[in-house]
Protein backbone atom coordinates (compact mmCIF):
# COMPACT_ATOMS: atom_id res chain seq x y z
CA UNK A 1 0.00 0.00 0.00
CA UNK A 2 2.81 2.40 1.30
CA UNK A 3 4.64 1.80 -2.40
CA UNK A 4 1.76 2.67 -4.52
CA UNK A 5 0.77 5.48 -2.37
CA UNK A 6 4.35 6.57 -3.12
CA UNK A 7 3.66 6.00 -6.59
CA UNK A 8 0.77 8.07 -6.45
CA UNK A 9 2.88 10.86 -5.31
CA UNK A 10 5.64 10.59 -7.32
CA UNK A 11 2.78 10.34 -10.56
CA UNK A 12 1.36 13.49 -9.40
CA UNK A 13 4.67 15.62 -9.07
CA UNK A 14 5.79 14.09 -12.97
CA UNK A 15 2.47 15.84 -14.19
CA UNK A 16 3.27 19.26 -12.04
CA UNK A 17 6.97 19.14 -13.55
CA UNK A 18 9.12 18.46 -16.41
CA UNK A 19 8.55 14.82 -15.37
CA UNK A 20 6.70 12.63 -17.47
CA UNK A 21 5.23 9.41 -16.77
CA UNK A 22 4.21 6.72 -18.69
CA UNK A 23 2.15 3.00 -18.38
CA UNK A 24 3.46 -0.21 -18.52
CA UNK A 25 2.23 -3.89 -19.46
CA UNK A 26 3.53 -7.19 -18.71
CA UNK A 27 3.10 -9.73 -21.55
CA UNK A 28 4.54 -12.80 -23.01
CA UNK A 29 6.87 -13.26 -25.35
CA UNK A 30 9.33 -16.37 -26.50
CA UNK A 31 7.81 -18.10 -23.25
CA UNK A 32 9.33 -14.98 -20.93
CA UNK A 33 7.47 -12.32 -19.03
CA UNK A 34 8.57 -8.82 -20.78
CA UNK A 35 7.84 -5.39 -19.74
CA UNK A 36 6.42 -3.23 -22.76
CA UNK A 37 4.92 0.83 -22.50
CA UNK A 38 1.39 0.38 -23.05
CA UNK A 39 0.60 1.59 -26.49
CA UNK A 40 -2.33 3.57 -25.26
CA UNK A 41 0.02 6.12 -23.10
CA UNK A 42 0.72 9.60 -23.92
CA UNK A 43 4.69 9.01 -23.16
CA UNK A 44 6.03 6.36 -25.66
CA UNK A 45 9.90 5.94 -24.06
CA UNK A 46 12.05 3.58 -25.52
CA UNK A 47 14.76 2.90 -22.97
CA UNK A 48 15.62 2.63 -18.96
CA UNK A 49 17.45 3.01 -16.31
CA UNK A 50 16.11 1.33 -13.17
CA UNK A 51 13.77 -0.84 -12.68
CA UNK A 52 12.00 -2.49 -9.47
CA UNK A 53 9.63 -5.10 -9.35
CA UNK A 54 7.58 -5.67 -5.78
CA UNK A 55 5.22 -8.10 -4.90
CA UNK A 56 2.07 -6.42 -2.82
CA UNK A 57 1.69 -9.56 -0.51
CA UNK A 58 4.43 -7.93 1.44
CA UNK A 59 5.83 -3.88 0.81
CA UNK A 60 9.36 -5.44 1.98
CA UNK A 61 9.50 -8.43 -1.05
CA UNK A 62 11.17 -6.90 -4.16
CA UNK A 63 11.93 -9.21 -6.37
CA UNK A 64 14.09 -7.43 -9.19
CA UNK A 65 16.07 -4.09 -8.59
CA UNK A 66 18.38 -2.77 -10.53
CA UNK A 67 19.82 0.52 -11.24
CA UNK A 68 22.40 2.06 -13.62
CA UNK A 69 23.97 5.65 -14.26
CA UNK A 70 22.06 8.12 -15.82
CA UNK A 71 24.70 7.72 -18.63
CA UNK A 72 23.94 4.51 -19.58
CA UNK A 73 19.85 4.77 -19.80
CA UNK A 74 19.45 4.19 -23.35
CA UNK A 75 21.87 1.05 -23.26
CA UNK A 76 18.80 -0.49 -21.80
CA UNK A 77 15.51 -0.68 -24.37
CA UNK A 78 12.62 -1.89 -24.02
CA UNK A 79 10.66 -4.86 -24.47
CA UNK A 80 12.42 -5.38 -21.25
CA UNK A 81 12.39 -9.08 -20.21
CA UNK A 82 12.09 -9.94 -16.45
CA UNK A 83 15.24 -10.77 -14.81
CA UNK A 84 17.59 -9.40 -18.08
CA UNK A 85 20.25 -7.94 -16.43
CA UNK A 86 20.32 -4.38 -17.56
CA UNK A 87 23.83 -2.42 -19.02
CA UNK A 88 25.25 -0.05 -17.65
CA UNK A 89 27.79 0.99 -14.68
CA UNK A 90 25.14 -0.37 -12.07
CA UNK A 91 24.61 3.11 -9.08
CA UNK A 92 26.81 1.99 -6.15
CA UNK A 93 24.71 3.75 -3.59
CA UNK A 94 21.56 1.49 -4.99
CA UNK A 95 21.36 -1.67 -3.63
CA UNK A 96 21.19 -4.72 -6.45
CA UNK A 97 18.32 -7.57 -6.38
CA UNK A 98 18.74 -9.97 -8.73
CA UNK A 99 15.56 -11.21 -9.97
CA UNK A 100 13.52 -14.03 -7.82
CA UNK A 101 10.94 -16.65 -9.27
CA UNK A 102 7.38 -15.05 -9.87
CA UNK A 103 5.11 -16.53 -7.81
CA UNK A 104 1.28 -17.38 -9.55
CA UNK A 105 -1.58 -15.48 -8.14
CA UNK A 106 0.44 -12.62 -6.38
CA UNK A 107 0.12 -8.89 -7.76
CA UNK A 108 3.13 -7.63 -8.22
CA UNK A 109 4.02 -3.61 -9.10
CA UNK A 110 6.45 -2.75 -11.72
CA UNK A 111 8.38 0.39 -12.12
CA UNK A 112 10.95 2.28 -14.22
CA UNK A 113 12.68 5.17 -14.70
CA UNK A 114 13.80 6.73 -18.10
CA UNK A 115 16.84 9.31 -18.01
CA UNK A 116 16.45 11.70 -15.11
CA UNK A 117 12.09 12.12 -15.64
CA UNK A 118 10.24 9.55 -16.62
CA UNK A 119 8.57 7.14 -14.51
CA UNK A 120 6.90 4.21 -15.83
CA UNK A 121 4.55 2.19 -13.64
CA UNK A 122 2.33 -1.12 -13.69
CA UNK A 123 0.57 -3.75 -11.76
CA UNK A 124 0.05 -7.46 -13.16
CA UNK A 125 -0.59 -10.57 -11.39
CA UNK A 126 0.26 -14.14 -12.78
CA UNK A 127 -2.56 -16.54 -12.03
CA UNK A 128 -3.27 -20.18 -10.90
CA UNK A 129 -3.56 -21.56 -15.15
CA UNK A 130 -0.32 -19.25 -15.90
CA UNK A 131 -2.30 -16.26 -17.65
CA UNK A 132 -1.24 -12.99 -17.00
CA UNK A 133 -3.76 -10.08 -16.13
CA UNK A 134 -2.24 -6.38 -16.13
CA UNK A 135 -4.34 -4.55 -13.71
CA UNK A 136 -4.95 -0.73 -13.10
CA UNK A 137 -2.72 1.33 -10.84
CA UNK A 138 -5.90 2.51 -8.56
CA UNK A 139 -8.02 -0.84 -8.32
CA UNK A 140 -8.16 -4.39 -9.49
CA UNK A 141 -10.04 -3.99 -13.19
CA UNK A 142 -7.72 -5.66 -15.39
CA UNK A 143 -6.71 -3.92 -18.72
CA UNK A 144 -5.58 -7.54 -20.44
CA UNK A 145 -4.78 -11.08 -20.02
CA UNK A 146 -2.04 -12.62 -21.60
CA UNK A 147 -1.12 -16.32 -21.14
CA UNK A 148 1.98 -17.69 -19.56
CA UNK A 149 3.95 -20.93 -20.13
CA UNK A 150 3.25 -23.11 -17.32
CA UNK A 151 6.84 -23.72 -15.67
Amino acid sequence: MLRRIVFAMLLALTLSSCSYGYDLLAVVRNGRVVFIVDPASAQQPSCLRRVEVTAEDDERDTLWLESVSYDDDCANKFPLPYGATIKGLHQQDSRLVMAKPLRRGTIYNVSTTTGATGYGGGRFVVHADGRIENLKLQDSTAQGNEAVPKS
